[in-house]
């Protein structure tokens, strides 16, 4: 089986590692193992001090971000202006707040719910 491994914080080439996979296994060639080298942004659960990241890894992990990096690179091929990269990021972060708006504001489900459309 072959292996690639891939900056998983660089959008496009994940994107290229995926389809050249997906054409391989389309052809009947078998499987491609994807290894996507990214960084985690927070800890492992709220209220994880991090203390196992130094500061500097912690703020090159940031600088990373795929998502800061993907649209500028949208700006940059001409693909996305900025303002409509600013609309998209202000109708997102609305409809997040919204959310999260609307979860706080509901009424906690019932003790007997607890189960309600979980699967093992």
């Amino acid at each position: 089986m072959p292996g690639v491994s891939v900056d998983g914080n660089d959008v496009m080439a994940v994107y290229e590692v995926t389809k050249e996979a997906i054409a391989r296994a389309r052809k009947g060639e078998g499987v491609t193992f994807i290894e996507g080298r990214t960084c985690r942004q927070r800890g492992h659960f709220e209220g994880d001090a991090q203390t196992y990241l130094t500061r500097a890894q912690r703020d090159e992990c940031l600088k990373r971000d795929p998502i800061p990096r993907f649209r500028t690179k949208l700006i940059e091929m001409g693909a996305l202006t900025k303002p409509t990269a600013d609309k998209i990021h202000q109708e997102a972060a609305t409809e997040v707040d919204e959310a999260v708006k609307l979860a706080t504001e509901s009424p906690y489900p019932a003790p007997e719910e607890v189960l309600t459309d979980v699967y093992a």
